[in-house]
Parts: C-alpha cells; sequence; structure tokens
C-alpha cells in the first residue's frame, strides 16, 4: 500500500483544547488521514465533542483519506464496566456515560453510541499495526520505558506482531522500543527520520498522549508518520481552560484537572 502522510494519536481523553491544537498542527504539517488509537473519552469534561471530532476524521471528511479509530480501555469500560478501575477513572466513566446524549438530538446521540460499539482494539495494515495498549494484549496491556529491560514481555510481544512496526498508547508516555534492545524516548518535536531497518529489528512506537501527558512533560505529544519517517510533535495548549472545563463538573475529581498541569 502507498502510506499517506499520517497523524497517530492516541488517550484524548476528553480534552477538547489539546486535540483542536493537535489537529490543527497535525493538518499544517501535512497529514492526510489521521488514527487514533483510543481513549477519545474518560477523565476530561469534553467527550461529545471529542468523539464528534474524531468521527468525522476517521470518515475522511474536509479532503481527507478514511482514517482509523481504536478500542481503547476507556471506551471497553464505557461499554462494558469499569469496576477494576481506579475510583478517579471509575467516576469519570460513569459520569461520561451518562453525559454523552446529553443535550443533543437522539439520532446524534445513537450515532456516538454505534460509533464506540463498532471500535476494534486491533488493526491490520500491510506492513504496519495499531494497538492501544500492546500487541499482545491490544487493550488492557501497558508499554513502559521500563520494560525495554523485561526481555521476557518484549519478546512476547513482539512474536505477537506480524508486522515490521506497531504504534501503541496506553501508558501516555512516548517512546520507541527496538526488538534488538535498543531504546529511544524523545524529548521535545523531533524528526523526520528513518526508523532504520525494521526487517532486522522491528519497532514497537508509543505515540505519547494527547489529552493527559504522564512523562513529567506536561505538552501534548502525537507522531506523524509517513511509512518510513517518523516525527514525535510536543505542543503547548491552553490547560488552564481545559481544568476550569473538569472543575465545572462537580461528577468529576479536581485530581484530574491537577495532574494536566504536570504531566503526570
Amino acid at each position: 500500500m502507498t502510506y499517506p502522510q499520517s497523524a497517530i494519536l492516541s488517550d484524548l481523553h476528553g480534552n477538547l483544547q489539546a486535540l483542536t491544537v493537535a489537529l490543527e498542527d497535525a493538518r499544517q504539517r501535512g497529514a492526510r488521514r489521521f488514527i487514533c488509537l483510543g481513549d477519545v473519552v474518560g477523565y476530561g469534561a469534553r467527550p461529545q465533542e471529542c468523539l464528534a471530532s474524531v468521527i468525522d476524521l476517521v470518515g475522511g471528511k474536509d479532503g481527507l483519506e478514511p482514517g482509523i479509530c481504536l478500542l481503547g480501555n476507556h471506551e471497553y469500560a464505557l461499554l462494558n464496566s469499569a469496576e477494576d478501575f481506579n475510583p478517579n477513572a471509575r467516576a469519570a466513566i460513569d459520569w461520561t456515560r451518562d453525559s454523552i446524549g446529553r443535550g443533543i438530538e437522539r439520532d446524534q446521540a445513537y450515532q456516538y453510541w454505534d460509533f464506540l460499539a463498532e471500535l476494534e482494539p486491533l488493526v491490520r495494515e500491510e506492513h504496519v499495526m495499531y494497538a492501544h495498549g500492546s500487541p499482545r494484549d491490544p487493550v488492557r496491556e501497558y508499554m513502559l520505558p521500563r520494560d525495554i529491560r523485561d526481555r521476557v514481555k518484549m519478546q512476547a510481544n513482539f512474536d505477537c506482531m506480524d508486522a515490521k512496526v506497531c504504534f501503541v498508547g496506553h501508558s501516555h508516555v512516548p517512546a520507541i522500543y527496538y526488538e534488538d534492545g535498543r531504546f529511544y524516548r524523545p524529548k521535545d518535536t523531533e524528526g523526520p527520520y528513518d526508523l532504520g531497518d525494521l526487517d532486522e529489528s522491528r519497532a514497537i512506537v508509543n505515540v505519547g498522549s494527547v489529552g493527559q501527558p504522564r512523562d513529567g512533560d506536561n505538552r501534548l505529544s502525537y507522531v506523524l508518520f509517513d511509512g518510513g519517517n517518523l516525527t514525535f510533535v510536543r505542543l503547548a495548549y491552553d490547560i488552564e481552560a481545559a481544568q476550569e472545563d473538569i472543575r465545572k463538573v462537580p461528577e468529576l475529581p479536581p485530581y484530574l484537572a491537577d495532574r494536566l498541569a504536570i504531566g503526570h
């Protein structure tokens, strides 16, 4: 396949302010397609608006090529149960479940729920895979920097890949994990650079989080990929406005607003 310049985003978490900045930047950088690795909802106060944006993006509106959206663990909890979530995350999911469809026409609400119900946890294209969590457990398993030293876990994940590269999110920490043990963590907007000889050493790329970074940097994170060259993008956004949205909702714990400022 011819791989179009694609913006790969994950973990939007109802943060409309961050998503708006990421989308505008990606379009300016020439993105022709958008891929969301899941967790459109959860934590943040603007789930409906983020869902509406993602539905338009993956539908190929405004001259874009049709994109992809995956099932994240927060979508899974929304559709099933959040009983294994911590209290803050569970409160956010319970409020999100009640808020989707509020104040809009019934047909629009059905569109959101139908979209969520049809999401898949793993998608394969030629030479490329996409998962929310990991190749081994697409919904729930975290890929964290310390895992590069866990050769059993790493090899188990590469054994589950039938592609040269797999893009993941979920941990909210941008990084590249190579099959030969190399590891790289970007510190800023970096690239484009070639991922290297993926026939010799495949790669798992964590794109970080748009809506709730957790690597100590409060700027949003996403990736641009053209089939060979990769760019990590970090951008500031209006954190205070996103925090204020959360604090206006009594059902959302204030901690969910506080953590946006520290990027953790």
